[in-house]
């Protein structure tokens, strides 16, 4: 056990809340411990804005581990399992993450112990920012099991009113001060806003996919001669955000695609989690040195190789066809290539599009695509008990249907313009829901 170094922890303050004096009030609505809801024992209760960039991505490890290791149905998702384990799980589950794509050599866990003082009495006291900093003490871990042994004999202190924040500062310690600054190189917006107090892309990618990284794309792309770095591997967490279906942003193939059927879904304010037991809502990113790409792999290249460096415009300049073959290991003769270009651009636009290219290469895929009409069920969670009926912390269950284009033409009632409607109709463009309680849950 010892202390973080002074210089070291001066430099990731300033990293994480944007000045060399954290604002007091910000501070305090980051500090809050891990707990349950009396009405929904395995979901995590938020007190105020801010800390869901934490509590939702841990959320959603929880999901996963109770719907696919522990088989849970939606309909019972507590089944008498100790919420305690899921959660430690769920924290060493991100800490492994967090570590994967660092440089750290081992896993640093941060706890607050003020010597001086009875934690009692402490525990009743206002959070402070120098109080919380002087307290700070580190555990270094050499492997997974030492770190959820000394997790484990900390787990009282996971209901500590700074248990979020240590939680936080075990991430970025993990992860790396190197790490963090090679990241960050060009990022001047800190990892919590100094203003409003929320959490920037950078953080929550860096807690469901293990990079620091602000952008949502696939991979990297070339912007005016910068070459900027995306989400580089599927990740176990997707991420949906209200700002595409705002046209501000697109989530990439990878964050749409996670192996798991989790969400984060992003609003302007809060993060929330989406879930359903339907891994035939997924496909694993498996793809082969050597082999011909899926039609996966396609549209992520496609998508990387688009115009529109900020969204996905659905074409590609014809110039860049060879690239786009060579990069998903299709064979092709500068005869061969010619000819495509005839059947892809025959009017000789200069651009191709997206569907069209997936139809020619994939036609077998394609037409198993619109031939899919899924029924599925989905869970949708909010930490916020303000934003619950009764004002309780409860998982929303819904039904959920992917209309056909024929049936979306002959539709007669209005498409549901509600957020996290049209959320999730960025990544399923005609899903309809029909929410158990009669009542749509809330993004925000």
């Amino acid at each position: 056990m010892s202390c973080p170094s002074p210089t070291e922890l001066s430099e990731l303050n300033k990293r994480i809340w944007g000045r060399a004096e954290t604002d007091p009030e910000i501070f305090r609505r980051w500090c809050q411990g891990f707990y349950f809801s009396s009405a929904e024992p395995t979901a995590l209760i938020q007190d105020g804005g801010g800390p869901c960039a934490i509590l939702a991505p841990v959320q959603a490890v929880i999901l996963r581990d109770l719907l696919f290791s522990k088989k849970q149905s939606l309909t019972d998702l507590d089944g008498g399992i100790d919420s305690s384990d899921l959660l430690i799980g769920a924290i060493l589950d991100i800490m492994v993450l967090v570590k994967c794509d660092s440089e750290a050599t081992n896993w640093k866990w941060i706890y607050w112990s003020y010597a001086d003082s009875d934690q009692s009495v402490i525990a009743d006291e206002p959070p402070e920012p120098d109080r919380f900093f002087r307290g700070l003490k580190t555990i270094e871990a050499d492997s997974a099991e030492e770190l959820h042994g000394i997790i484990m004999s900390l787990a009282t202190e996971l209901q500590s009113p700074y248990a979020v924040l240590c939680f936080l500062y075990s991430i970025l310690f993990t992860y790396g001060l190197s790490a963090l600054r090679k990241s960050m190189a060009d990022e001047t917006e800190p990892l919590i806003d100094p203003v409003h107090g929320h959490a920037s892309q950078c953080l929550i990618n860096l807690l469901i996919t293990g990079q620091v990284t602000p952008y949502l794309f696939d991979r990297e792309r070339t912007v005016s001669g910068i070459q900027l770095t995306g989400i580089m591997k599927q990740p176990r967490t997707g991420f949906l955000t209200l700002f595409e279906a705002l046209h501000y942003c697109e989530s990439g193939w990878y964050l749409k695609n996670p192996s798991y059927p989790v969400w984060i879904l992003g609003s302007e304010t809060h993060l929330t989690v989406l879930a359903s037991p339907d891994l035939s809502l997924v496909s694993k990113d498996v793809y082969e040195q050597g082999s011909t790409a899926t039609i996966h792999q396609a549209e992520v290249e496609f998508s990387r190789l688009s115009t529109d460096q900020d969204t996905n415009s659905g074409f590609i300049q014809c110039a860049k066809l060879g690239e786009l073959l060579t990069s998903l290991n299709i064979p092709f003769t500068d005869q061969s290539l010619a000819d495509t270009l005839k059947q892809l651009d025959p009017e000789n636009f200069g651009v191709i599009l997206e569907e069209p290219f997936l139809q020619y290469f994939f036609p077998g895929e394609m037409a198993n695509r619109r031939l899919t009409v899924q029924n599925f069920q989905i869970v949708h969670y909010n930490g916020l008990e303000k934003s619950n009926l009764d004002n309780q912390v409860r998982y929303q269950i819904g039904d959920a249907h992917l209309l056909d284009p024929t049936e979306e033409l002959l539709e007669k009632e209005p498409v549901d313009q509600n957020p996290i409607h049209r959320c999730l109709r960025t990544k399923w463009p005609t899903i309809r829901i029909k929410w158990k309680t009669g009542r749509t849950p809330s993004l925000n």
